[in-house]
């Protein structure tokens, strides 16, 4: 089953808030809806209540009797079934009506399905919209019920449709400000993962030119003890290393004393086919021992001896070193003649013995009579190629060539396998690489790129 892909942590955050942005606008334009309606009705309550006060006064005062005399102008207005859009019916206790207002009884009194009066009502008894409450007014007569409302269709009467009418506005409203809170909130979420994003940024650069440890200054408290437990795990691997890099140095360095007055001790012996082949094996074994040490000293150093240097010397200082080598083997190594400056910046030591190690491999693969050549290419990226003419490099195992120790199944070559290694090793600790094609004719072209350097080298 393959692994499932990583979620941004920004993405669910922000699907997070969107959701609840999205419930949040629905309940609180919901719940203004609602108070608006509750706050209009507790107004037209309070309107209706005072546009009845007279006929309640009345009531009080003088019971039925006094509703029987002419109301005052303006309350006349308001309760008229052609002018006005009030209406009123006064119940006894039986429930019958003892008065009421012109055109009332078409839809007053406003009775439950089991013949109660409600309290307050929003619609008449003929189903028309009325907006209405009833009230208890004790009378000279005894209690009665008063019925008071409103014929909410009239066109003068806007108060019923506030509500409905403000959703809409309420709802755009509600909805840019939870859009810019979202936005608002998004932003906050990525300001406050920057300092991982620069802890990433300064991960990706250790070991090649950046800073050797995580920046702890100005991260988040809730950040730090992370970045404290990786720089801590780094310190251990950097001691782990450098113990297991001082006791490589250390064997080789052993080694080498013994075996060169080995080497010493064989040249006194007299020629015998004995003494070549010992000879031979003390050589094996001398250059097991210079691969463990340059494996050693390759470790520490891309990271010191920093300098600007110019890769067409080293890698035709490296060529010409190794002329005499080929020469012996019947081969020729084919070297630029002339070649202009470029500039990069490392380690030049380190460099130089990944160009001899890719050199040599060169000829130990090639058969005698055989053309190694070494090429040069600038631009953004710097790059030396040698081309050989051995059996050439399967593409299933330019993936495994690199590795320490590896060898091609069928393969009678000696030695530790540590040269690709270690070049491979240099080229990427200088932020580069090592690439391997097809030599057109047969053989393989081996091609380590290093980030060139702009600007010009320092004076000779």
């Amino acid at each position: 089953m393959p692994p499932s892909k990583p979620s941004s942590l920004i993405r669910r955050i922000a699907l997070l808030h969107a959701a609840i942005g999205l419930l949040a606008v629905l309940v609180g334009a919901v719940a203004f809806h609602q108070t608006i309606a509750i706050i209009v009705w507790e107004q037209h309550r309070r309107s209706i209540l005072a546009s009845a006060e007279e006929v309640l006064q009345r009531l009080q005062r003088e019971g039925v009797a006094g509703l029987a005399r002419p109301l005052p102008p303006g309350v006349a207005r308001r309760f008229d079934a052609a002018q006005g859009s009030m209406r009123f019916a006064v119940l006894g206790r039986e429930g019958e009506v003892l008065a009421a207002s012109p055109g009332a009884l078409g839809v007053l009194p406003r009775r439950r399905e089991d013949g109660s009066l409600p309290a307050d009502f929003r619609e008449g008894s003929d189903g028309s919209s009325l907006w209405g409450i009833t009230r208890a007014v004790p009378t000279p007569q005894g209690r009665l019920e008063v019925q008071i409302a409103q014929d909410m269709d009239r066109q003068y009467v806007v108060l019923d449709d506030v509500a409905p009418a403000a959703l809409g506005p309420l709802l755009l409203v509600l909805a840019l400000g939870a859009l810019m809170l979202f936005a608002a909130n998004t932003a906050l979420v990525v300001l406050s993962l920057r300092p991982l994003r620069k802890a990433a940024r300064e991960a990706a650069l250790i070991g090649q030119d950046g800073p050797a440890r995580l920046e702890e200054a100005g991260v988040p408290v809730e950040v730090a003890p992370l970045l404290r437990a990786v720089n801590a795990g780094l310190d251990r691997l950097d001691e782990a290393l450098a113990w297991q890099r001082g006791f490589s140095e250390e064997v080789a360095h052993e080694l080498r004393t013994p075996l060169a007055v080995m080497q010493a001790e064989l040249d006194l012996l007299d020629p015998s086919p004995a003494r070549e082949r010992l000879r031979q094996d003390v050589q094996e074994l001398a250059r097991l021992v210079d691969d463990l040490l340059e494996l050693a000293e390759t470790r520490g150093a891309p990271q010191s001896g920093q300098e600007v240097f110019d890769l067409a010397a080293l890698a035709l200082g490296s060529g010409r070193r190794l002329a005499s080598i080929a020469a012996q083997r019947d081969q020729r190594l084919d070297l630029p003649e002339a070649a202009a400056p470029i500039p990069v910046r490392g380690n030049r030591e380190a460099v130089g013995r990944a160009l001899r190690n890719l050199i040599e491999n060169a000829l130990s693969h090639s058969p005698p009579g055989a053309t190694i050549t070494v090429s040069l290419r600038a631009g953004p990226e710097a790059a030396v190629a040698i081309a050989d003419r051995g059996p050439g490099v399967a593409p299933e195992d330019r993936a495994l060539i690199f590795r320490r120790n590896w060898r091609k199944p069928g393969a009678q070559k000696r030695g530790l396998g540590l040269g690709l290694s270690i070049a491979e090793a240099i080229a990427r600790a200088h932020g580069g690489g090592i690439e391997i094609a097809d030599n057109p004719g047969g053989g393989a072209v081996f091609t380590i790129r290093l980030r060139a350097e702009p600007g010009a080298l320092p004076p000779a």
